[in-house]
């Protein structure tokens, strides 16, 4: 029984990590899922008020069972509001709760949606509630591992129960246990032992082992494998063993449970959002159960299918006009979960690079991680499985792509490619020596010279806000170390353990608490504390900078700007000028090649090019040569906009002291706010303005920018910022970037590109 009954991914990661097919029926977008979840929110609320003044002993609502178990209808609904971001002190959802927390503990469904409820609402209130439930729930389990309806039916269930009742038992204990009652371990070996004597043939499961047939159908089998995940994240917890000079002696030992592999694999075959596979009816019954094995096991699809994708596209079509599904509380709080839940933003991309045995040592880190989390990063997150060989677009739909091992991974180059790729486009790599393994620790150094060559890794000082971002830790907790990739700390590497503190989530550890809280702040520092995006949004890579320096301008008579490269780190916000052009091309009629032209201020090629920008962090210096290009370029009309990426005193410094040299007798000065520049003259009126963090800059946060500029002739020829807006024209999650927001960076760059070519 100390088998893993986590999915081995080794058998199944060709199966379950592959292109998505063409979902079932029409593409479904973020807006109509957010619509359609307010829309039964609305209906929900609405009819638990009538219900309640109806009396809901007089409602039988709860339509797959009986009447009398309106509670577990209540219950279910209550989690439901909740899961979709009701507040806790909604008054319909406090109602439900403080009815909830007296209702006597005797029907199954009723007491399991009761304790998970409570639990997500708030544990310590209901604490007492909630263990007194989970201790009569437990007592009530049969003697095969299952639960019946009631306990006033257990003495006539000799050999009986059925699998529905077990899944919600099951689930009822795990939540119960989550928020820290004590739940003892024989009641997750007797309910693990039934699903895996009772799995059909075809590898389902049906609603009772009394039933013959010899199929099983949907609902069911995704009550059978999320049962048994859940009863191997219990049984799993302390299969390591005891962590330990940073290692575990059992670390990564799972064994392969066929049974729940098998199930999975069911699932992957017969998947259909739009019907309970191989059943009539209860379609909606059977979505609730795909969301918890999604969310449970981080699949996000089942063989070929994206099942939150495909299975909310269903929802969004089978909706009624009122907000409801089928007008019933239970379908509508099943299909409310479903989208509620299954939405939830991915902070993490766990990358397969091997089979489990290698590539994921630690089954249920981030599962456990992002628990801890909850809703600290603004909203409840989840974590997923990924492939190597995804596309690149698919990784950036987490912030963070996490990778572990005890051996360092063997990446292509192309792979390698890809990585980079991931990170130059705003993602946020983390890799971990599992058990601070040498040769992981060797592989990974030799990784970060390779790819990313001209960005030195580095251990990360007592300063950098990933140790108090979101929690206070000690830097000398654990070392840690880092990767510079423009403006942000792009690259995070633990040498040391953390993931084995995260598996087992053992609070009487010293080390546990600050492991979580490290691995929490990394999160956020990776977010730059923003909203995550939406499940269902696609991102689309953009072309970077190319510092290629001979690459042939397009045949075309649009607009190329140029990007002067200089002595220091000129390439901050490889994406800052493709985001700017498509925002150009988009909102200000300028058609804007996507692709800068890398240049030196001496190049000849300059001259081809009316607009040049430049920016960087730190201190610089052109030639005499580049200086005299520079110059010539300003005075043959040429137009030049720069900026101190992050307000960086550095590269203010230099800055001055090129544009004195420039042309001499003609300094930087303060544009003042009627310039046309500024007030729009083409373009946007700009003189108030916002910026990305108005506590860490000297001023107020809405007022008119600060421009600075040189003119030649009567027309302005260098327009710079000393504030900053490199970072706004990225768009990118970045905690210690300054400057302005994007939307009024793209605005006010934009003025300068039609100013000049209005000129």
């Amino acid at each position: 029984m100390m088998s893993a009954f986590r999915t081995c991914v080794c058998l199944m990661a060709c199966w379950a990590i592959l292109p998505a097919a063409a979902a079932q029926g029409q593409e479904v977008r973020a807006e109509q899922v957010r619509q359609s979840i307010s829309s039964a929110v609305t209906w929900l609320k609405r009819d638990l008020t009538r219900a309640m003044e109806a009396g809901r002993e007089n409602r039988a609502e709860w339509t797959y069972i009986a009447p009398d178990n309106w509670p577990g209808a209540e219950a279910l609904a209550a989690l439901a509001l909740l899961n979709a971001g009701v507040a806790t002190d909604d008054p319909v959802v406090v109602q439900a709760l403080d009815r909830l927390a007296q209702t006597r503990d005797t029907v199954t469904y009723n007491i399991s949606l009761k304790i998970a409820a409570l639990a997500h609402a708030d544990p310590v209130r209901y604490r007492d509630a909630i263990h007194t439930a989970a201790k009569k729930l437990a007592r009530m389990q049969l003697n095969n591992g299952m639960w019946t309806y009631s306990s006033q039916d257990i003495r006539a269930s000799v050999g009986g129960g059925d699998n529905s009742n077990t899944q919600f038992a099951l689930y009822g204990l795990h939540e119960a246990a989550r928020v820290g009652a004590p739940i003892e371990q024989n009641v997750w070996r007797r309910a693990a032992a039934h699903w895996e004597r009772t799995q059909r043939p075809d590898g389902g499961w049906t609603y009772s082992p009394r039933h013959q047939q010899p199929a099983g159908y949907g609902s069911m089998t995704a009550a059978g494998v999320a049962s048994l995940l859940i009863c191997g994240e219990s049984l799993n917890r302390s299969l390591e063993g005891p962590y330990t000079d940073g290692a575990c002696a059992r670390c990564g030992r799972y064994a392969t449970n066929p049974r729940l592999a098998a199930g999975l694999k069911w699932l992957g075959r017969n998947f259909d959002a739009r019907r309970n596979p191989n059943h009539h009816t209860y379609v909606y019954y059977w979505l609730y159960g795909v969301e918890r094995v999604g969310m449970l096991s981080g699949l996000k699809q089942f063989g070929t299918h994206d099942w939150y994708r495909e299975g909310a596209a269903y929802l969004v079509r089978a909706q009624r006009g009122d907000g409801s599904w089928n007008g019933s509380v239970v379908d509508t709080s099943f299909a409310l979960l479903f989208l509620a839940k299954g939405r939830r933003p991915v902070l993490i991309n766990k990358l397969l690079w091997a089979d489990e045995r290698q590539a994921n040592l630690d089954r249920h880190d981030c599962e456990n991680l992002t628990a801890f989390l909850g809703d600290r990063l603004g909203e409840p997150v989840a974590w997923q499985l990924i492939g190597l060989d995804a596309d690149v677009e698919e990784w950036l739909g987490a912030p963070i792509l996490y990778f572990q091992g005890h051996e360092f991974p063997p990446f292509t180059p192309s792979q390698r490619e890809s990585i980079r790729k991931f990170v130059d486009n705003g993602g946020t790599l983390l890799a971990e020596a599992c058990c601070s393994r040498p040769e992981f620790r060797e592989g990974f150094e030799r990784f970060a010279r390779e790819v990313f060559p001209d960005e030195p890794l580095a251990p990360i000082d007592g300063g950098h806000p990933v140790w108090s971002v979101l929690f206070r830790v000690e830097p000398r907790a654990f070392p840690l170390m880092g990767i510079d990739v423009g403006c942000r700390t792009s690259v995070f590497y633990l040498p040391n353990d953390l993931s084995c503190l995260w598996e087992q989530v053992d609070l009487s550890h010293p080390l546990t608490e600050p492991a979580l809280r490290l691995g929490g702040n990394i999160a956020a520092y990776a977010t730059g504390r923003d909203a995550l995006p939406d499940k269902l949004d696609t991102v689309k890579l953009l072309p970077q900078a190319d510092d290629d320096e001979t690459a042939a301008p397009p045949a075309t008579a649009a607009l190329r700007v140029a990007w002067l490269r200089h002595s220091g780190d000129w390439r901050t916000d490889s994406h800052a000028l493709p985001r700017l052009a498509e925002y150009l091309r988009q909102n200000a009629g300028v058609d804007v090649v996507s692709q800068p032209a890398v240049l030196r201020a001496d190049d000849p090629a300059l001259l081809d090019h009316p607009i040049a920008y430049m920016t960087g962090h730190g201190a610089f210096r052109f030639t005499t040569t580049e200086l005299d290009g520079l110059r010539r370029y300003l005075t043959r009309g040429g137009f030049l906009f720069a900026d101190a990426c992050c307000g960086r005193e550095a590269f203010d410094r230099s800055f001055r002291k090129t544009a004195a040299e420039l042309i001499p007798g003609r300094s930087l000065i303060e544009l003042p706010t009627d310039h046309p520049l500024i007030r729009g003259e083409p373009g946007f009126d700009m003189r108030v303005v916002q910026y990305r963090d108005a506590d860490v800059l000297p001023s107020e946060n809405r007022r008119p920018p600060r421009l600075e500029a040189v003119t030649l002739e009567g027309r302005v020829c260098v327009v710079y910022s000393p504030e900053g807006f490199t970072c706004g024209l990225e768009d990118h999650a970045c905690l210690k970037c300054r400057g302005l927001r994007t939307e009024d960076a793209r605005k006010l760059v934009s003025n300068m590109v039609l100013y000049a070519l209005s000129r």
